[in-house]
């Protein structure tokens, strides 16, 4: 799976979407009993829309390493931001 050239996604659908990821994660804690459950609900919804939603051909190493990286490179930046190292 290759990165796109450009944002596929606004920066304001981000901070739109980062509203909603707010309150999915309110959401999974409301439903599940402790943090390992949440990430298994959250791993099998992901399996769940990479199986039904993925393009023709789309290699599912590939999109592994991808969101691999973008999960590091998320967590790092937002780590940094609650030290505040980066606005």
């Amino acid at each position: 799976m290759t990165k796109p050239d450009k944002d596929v996604i606004s920066k304001e659908r981000i901070v739109e979407l980062k509203a909603m990821a707010v309150g999915f994660t309110g959401t999974l804690q409301g439903l599940t009993e402790d943090p390992f459950e949440a990430v298994t609900l959250l791993t099998m919804i992901h399996l769940m829309l990479w199986i039904t939603h993925r393009a023709p051909g789309a290699d599912t190493k590939g999109m592994l390493q991808d969101y691999s990286q973008n999960f590091l490179e998320n967590f790092e930046q937002n780590e940094a931001i609650e030290k505040g190292q980066m606005q």
